[in-house]
C-alpha cells in the first residue's frame, strides 16, 4: 500500500509486462510495422529467456547492467557478441515497458532510467565517387532497364527504396515532369508486403529532368504492351515497379537490394542502395543549392538531419574555403586620414 501498487502485483513477471506493454503499444499511438516486428524480436529472443521469470518489483539497475553485458558479450544464437545498436534496442523495449509499469501501480520507480545500455558509435558513411555512380547507373540501364530506371530515381529524387516501391502511376505526371512521394513499402516477415504513408508521414512533390521524364514514359510504354500481350491493362493505380502484369503487386524492397548488391559487386564498386540517397544530397549540398531544398527532396522532417547526417564534408569545397578566407586576410589595408 506504502509503495502505491494494485493488489496483486507481486507476482507478475517481466514477461507478464513486456507482453502487457507490447499490446498496449499498439493501441496508444501508431507505429510502424517494421518497429512492431523489431519489438517482438528483442521480447521472444532475449527479453523473455532470460529476464521472463523474474517479478517485476524484484528487477533492479545491477540486473539490467548484466544482461546488456552479456549480451554484448554473447548475445547472438551461436554465442557471438551483440552489437550494440541492438542492446540499445532490447533497452527501448524494457525503459518502455518499465516506464508504463510504473504508470499502472505496479512498481514505485522504473529501474531502467538508471541502466546502462552501451553506447553506439555512429558510423561514418560516405557516398560514392560521382564518376562510379553514373558508370553504375550506365549498366544498370543496358542490362537491367528496370532496375535502372529505379536508380536512376533513387538519385535524382533521393528517394528512399520503399517509397519507389510504393509509387504508382497516378503519382507520376510525364506532362509536367513531377512526382508525387506519399507512400512506402515495408517488408515484415511471414506478412504480405505491407503499403504505408512514408516514414516521416510527409507528402512531397518533387520535380524531374527532361531525361529522367522519357524513360519513365518508355517505362510505361514497355508495362503496357506487356499488359495488352498478357490479356491485360495497366490502370493508373497500378506500381510503376512490378512483376506483375497489371502492375497490382509492388517489388520487393529486398529484392531491389539484392539486384543492386550483386551490380555494383559485378562492377566492384563499394556502394549500399541507401547510399545513393547520400549522394544526393551530399551533391546538392556541394553544388551550392540551399540546403532548405535539398532536405525538402530528401523529406526530412528538419534541417538538422540533412546537415548533420548527409551532407559529408567535401574536401574542394573545404579548399575554395581557404582561399576565400586568405583573400580576406591579405586584402590591402584601406588608407587612413
Amino acid at each position: 500500500m506504502a509503495e502505491g501498487r494494485s493488489r496483486g502485483t507481486a507476482a507478475r513477471t517481466v514477461a507478464d509486462l513486456v507482453e502487457r506493454w507490447y499490446e498496449w503499444r499498439q493501441g496508444v499511438k501508431e507505429i510502424s510495422p517494421t518497429t512492431l516486428e523489431g519489438y517482438r524480436r528483442q521480447i521472444d529472443q532475449r527479453i523473455i529467456p532470460a529476464l521472463g521469470r523474474i517479478p517485476v518489483r524484484r528487477l533492479d539497475v545491477e540486473t539490467l547492467d548484466g544482461f546488456y553485458a552479456e549480451l554484448r558479450r554473447r548475445g547472438k544464437a551461436d554465442g557471438q557478441p551483440l552489437s550494440a545498436s541492438t542492446v540499445r534496442a532490447v533497452h527501448t523495449v524494457l525503459s518502455g515497458s518499465l516506464r508504463q509499469a510504473v504508470a499502472w501501480g505496479w512498481i514505485p520507480h522504473n529501474p531502467a532510467r538508471l541502466a546502462t545500455p552501451p553506447s553506439v558509435q555512429r558510423s561514418d558513411v560516405a557516398p560514392p565517387p560521382v564518376e562510379q555512380v553514373a558508370g553504375l547507373l550506365a549498366t544498370a540501364l543496358e542490362r537491367n532497364p528496370r532496375l535502372g530506371l529505379f536508380l536512376r530515381l533513387a538519385v535524382v529524387l533521393g528517394a528512399r527504396r520503399g517509397e519507389l516501391c510504393a509509387l504508382r502511376w497516378h503519382h507520376v505526371d510525364l506532362d509536367r515532369g513531377e512526382v508525387l512521394l506519399e507512400r512506402g513499402v515495408v517488408y515484415v516477415s511471414r506478412q504480405p508486403l505491407i503499403d504505408k504513408p512514408t516514414k516521416t508521414r510527409s507528402k512531397r512533390r518533387l520535380a524531374l529532368d527532361t531525361s529522367t521524364v522519357e524513360l519513365l514514359r518508355a517505362h510505361r510504354e514497355r508495362s503496357e504492351q506487356v499488359a495488352r500481350e498478357l490479356g491485360s491493362t495497366l490502370p493508373a493505380s497500378a506500381y510503376v515497379f512490378s512483376r506483375e502484369p497489371d502492375g497490382s503487386r509492388p517489388l520487393a524492397p529486398t529484392l531491389v537490394s539484392h539486384q543492386f548488391a550483386a551490380l555494383a559487386r559485378s562492377l566492384r564498386v563499394r556502394c549500399r542502395l541507401h547510399d545513393l540517397r547520400h549522394l544526393m544530397v551530399t551533391y546538392l549540398i556541394s553544388q551550392g543549392v540551399d540546403w532548405r531544398t535539398a532536405a525538402g527532396r530528401a523529406g526530412h522532417a528538419g534541417p538538422h538531419m540533412t546537415l548533420g547526417t548527409y551532407a559529408h564534408f567535401q574536401p574542394a569545397q573545404d579548399r575554395a574555403a581557404a582561399e576565400l578566407l586568405a583573400a580576406l586576410c591579405d586584402a590591402p589595408p584601406k588608407a587612413t586620414r
